[in-house]
């Protein structure tokens, strides 16, 4: 029994090697430009949303550990993919106020930001004010935006 396990933890140790080649593209495409937003919202933004939704992520060590480092890739890429604070100005009016919608729903909800980021990263716990905050800056620039 001692001898499997041994060849079973050699086996996961040298897949946990070899899976290291297959590295993530960590690079940042430049910021187009970045919404405008009150100092504070801007702030709570960058602090709470940014890593994911925008072209400023800051990778941490651990985006460096594959398998780890897969998931990261794609939790960027899919939190891009939906709303990306450093393309915001090229989002036609009726997809802004579609995309603030949805994101005051999501923080309304507390699935946002997701629980596992807020677990690694205490900086991104939004404070019931702090989602008030966004909530009364999505809705103004709803307001602003709709037709």
């Amino acid at each position: 029994m001692a001898r499997r396990l041994r060849i079973a933890v050699g086996a996961l140790a040298g897949a946990l090697l070899a899976v290291q080649a297959f590295r993530i593209d960590r690079t940042n495409p430049p910021v187009e430009q970045d919404v405008a937003a009150p100092a504070g919202v801007e702030a709570l933004l960058r602090r709470a949303c940014y890593n994911c939704h925008s072209h400023e992520t800051v990778w941490p060590w651990y985006s460096h550990v594959a398998p780890v480092s897969w998931l990261l890739a794609h939790d960027v890429s899919e939190g891009r993919r939906e709303l990306n604070f450093s393309t915001w100005a090229a989002y036609p009016g009726a997809k802004k106020v579609r995309k603030l919608r949805k994101s005051a729903d999501e923080v309304a909800k507390r699935k946002m930001p997701p629980w596992y980021y807020a677990l690694v990263h205490p900086e991104a716990r939004l404070a019931d004010g702090e989602r008030e905050m966004l909530r009364a800056w999505t809705a103004e620039e709803i307001a602003r935006l709709a037709p």
